[in-house]
């Protein structure tokens, strides 16, 4: 069975453009008309933040169980993670896949996450 999904941090720099690991794809702000504008490349499994998805890929969704799921469903399943989303995406299990979590620095206890994975 493949890894668990690997996990890289930012809290410094959190506010830096994520670009997938695999193709170069700048998938949130690439358009600089529209910082908040989602762009998802063919590697892009999920974009996160702590209250909600953005994007959810078919692959990401049949990895976790989550195919066919009203979005209220699919809602109540990752809030029955204690953890939130930031848990819930870390029981990724595909090959050599990578999740960049962002933390805004306290006060604020807000986070971003973006999963990626190279396709087969």
């Amino acid at each position: 069975m493949p890894q668990f999904i690997q996990r890289t941090e930012l809290k410094t720099f959190y506010y830096t453009p994520v670009h997938c690991p695999f193709c170069g794809v700048r998938v949130m702000g690439a358009d600089p008309d529209d910082e908040t504008r989602i762009t998802a490349c063919p590697h892009t499994l999920f974009i996160a933040h702590d209250t909600a998805f953005e994007y959810r890929s078919e692959r990401f969704d049949d990895t976790v169980g989550l195919c066919g799921m009203s979005e209220d469903e699919v809602e109540t399943k990752w809030r029955a993670d204690e953890r939130g989303i930031d848990g819930f995406t870390d029981a990724v299990r595909l090959a050599d896949a990578i999740k960049v979590a962002a933390y805004a620095p306290e006060p604020s206890a807000y986070g971003s996450y973006y999963g990626f994975a190279p396709i087969a």
